[in-house]
């Protein structure tokens, strides 16, 4: 008979819930009932009560889980586990899982547990960077590897593996919150010089294998592994410094892709990257100091460019936040205005209503012989027949006073509405203004940097060139000493010297001129489809409005209408 495999199906997962809810209920029993109290949530046994364990597909809403247990399920794969991005504790132990696989989405997993199970790769794990207790106990690994995004990493029970190399011990020196560690169980652990290394180089280890870790045994470990520590503080210090620069770097192009400036910094290169004869060029002496000096310029350049155009940006940047704080002003005013208006007629509404209400109730109680006992409105019929009390002509002369009011208020919204289109096209209008300002100096920067860069490459260029013709009369005349026969022999043809060089030229100019119609192109457009949005919003935004005060005014239009039905109406099928 051969094995059956579980499938983490919705039964399985609404098993586990259900299992979870039980254990929790029971645990809150059991603390209720040490603490004296009566035990809620129990039935007359003393076991979890029905409501308490009657969850179902419909009860339970798999997106706010937040522990799921699916231990000794004979489960073969991690799957169908979509939904529970709330999961912060996850037990698959005691399984046969193979392959760590379909975790990336459960992004705010705390607690992660795949213990006693046939694993024998670390992976999967990439994006669980809240992750900070994980068991991989009793699986077939042999190498701890593919945590680098886990730096939160608290706890790690790794034991009962195939682990054999002390030095995979050193990637654990990268998680700088690890106190908890087991390896008890693998090859490596019956090295001699096990437990002294470890505790070397993690230093700050609370707890290895089960023991408590003494300070002493810290100290002696770094005694025995004084140089080879040395080495590693050196080589940790380097990675940390390099990896302080990448992340300055990626910052920093982050930056310049914002403003629109990435085309300035790579320019350079794009123009070399296609130039299939420059190559042949730099084979020439000489030429490489040239490309140096042209490559000095170009970065001397690009960066006063850059600098200027970030600081231009940033006024651009501040222009934009000046926009958005007018409109929420504008917008938040009026929305207030509108608002007050319409409660206040609510108000006036609503106690109306109540009027009407009391004088209906009063007509019918009066058509069943004033009977009170039944219905339950004898003391209130008493109250409004009570000297002072509206009568059915007052109410309709309040209702036809409300129903102007009601007409009063569309007219009043929609004055605002028009005031707040005015006012929206005015600030638009404005930011246009500023905003197009701002542009064409950043356009015209950029023009100047390309300006700038052409004539260097055109330099550049000639310089190279009188460089190739000083070259070529010497291989004429058998002067040049340890060249190639190749550099001799494309000395040699004059023609295709020249052409070569012209090719270069025209490759970089024709890179400059398009990278140039590119950057223009793109702060132009990111403007007018900024621009084109922000009115497009305020246009729909004022047909919302509109919309939304027409249905305010034939809502209330019925209402009163209704109410001077009531009024007027003698005969209620209610009664």
């Amino acid at each position: 008979m051969s094995l059956q495999y579980t499938v983490i199906d919705e039964d399985v997962l609404l098993r586990a819930v259900e299992d979870e809810r039980e254990l929790e209920s029971k645990s809150k029993a059991d603390a209720n009932s040490r603490s004296g109290g009566k035990g809620a949530g129990k039935d007359a046994r003393g076991g979890p009560s029905s409501r308490a364990l009657a969850a179902s597909a419909e009860e339970i809403r798999l997106k706010e889980v937040e522990t799921l247990r699916v231990s000794y399920q004979n489960i073969l794969r991690i799957d169908n586990l979509v939904g529970l991005q709330a999961l912060t504790t996850l037990c698959l132990d005691n399984n046969v899982i193979e392959e760590v696989e379909n975790l990336g989405h459960l992004v705010n997993l705390v607690w992660l547990d795949l213990s006693f199970n046939n694993i024998s790769k670390i992976q999967g794990l990439e994006n669980l960077t809240k992750l900070k207790d994980l068991s991989l106990y009793s699986n077939n690994i042999e190498c701890i590897e593919n945590l680098e995004q886990c730096e939160s990493l608290e706890c790690l029970s790794i034991g009962q593996n195939k682990i054999n190399k002390l030095e995979n011990l050193l990637y654990l020196r990268q998680f700088k919150n690890l106190r908890l560690v087991t390896l008890d169980g693998n090859p490596v652990c019956k090295d001699p010089e096990y437990r002294m290394f470890v505790l070397a180089y993690l230093e700050k280890l609370q707890y290895l294998d089960y023991a408590m870790v003494e300070q002493s045994e810290v100290i002696s470990a770094r005694e025995q592994f004084q140089d080879e520590l040395l080495e590693a503080q050196e080589k940790d210090a380097l990675e940390e410094a390099n990896a302080k620069a990448a992340a300055q770097r990626k910052e920093y192009l982050t930056r310049l892709r914002t403003a629109g400036l990435e085309i300035v910094e790579s320019l350079f290169h794009d123009m070399f990257a296609e130039d299939k004869e420059f190559p042949k060029l730099k084979m020439l002496p000489g030429v490489d100091t040239i490309y140096e000096s042209y490559q000095h310029e170009f970065r001397t350049q690009s960066e006063a460019t850059v600098n200027v155009g970030l600081e231009i940006f940033a006024r651009y940047v501040a222009e934009n936040e000046k926009l958005e704080a007018a409109v929420a002003k504008v917008t938040g005013a009026n929305e207030a205005q509108s608002i007050k208006l319409v409660e206040t007629f609510n108000s006036r509404k609503a106690a109306l209503g109540l009027k009407v209400q009391q004088i209906v109730a009063r007509r019918h109680a009066e058509s069943r012989g004033g009977a009170s006992s039944a219905t339950g409105t004898g003391s209130i019929i008493e109250e409004e027949n009570e000297e002072g009390q509206p009568t059915e002509q007052d109410l309709l002369q309040e209702l036809e006073v409300l129903e102007d009011e009601r007409l009063e208020l569309r007219e009043e919204l929609m004055t605002i509405e028009i005031q707040q289109v005015q006012q929206l096209k005015k600030i638009a209008d404005v930011y246009e203004n500023r905003a197009g300002a701002i542009r064409t100096e950043r356009c015209d920067h950029v023009t100047l940097f390309f300006r700038a860069v052409e004539e260097y490459e055109n330099s550049f260029s000639a310089a190279v060139e009188e460089k190739a013709v000083e070259l070529a009369e010497k291989a004429a005349n058998n002067m040049l000493d340890d060249v190639s026969d190749e550099t001799i022999a494309f000395l040699s043809d004059r023609d295709n010297l020249m052409l070569c060089i012209q090719g270069a030229h025209d490759v970089h100019l024709g890179k400059l001129l398009a990278q140039e119609d590119a950057l223009r192109d793109g702060i132009v457009k990111e403007l007018d489809q900024r621009v084109q949005k922000m009115r497009k919003d305020y246009s729909k935004q004022n047909r919302d409005r509109v919309f939304e005060i027409g249905k305010i005014h034939a809502a209330s239009k019925a209402e009163l209408q209704q109410m001077v039905q009531d009024v007027q109406n003698d005969d209620d099928p209610e009664f």
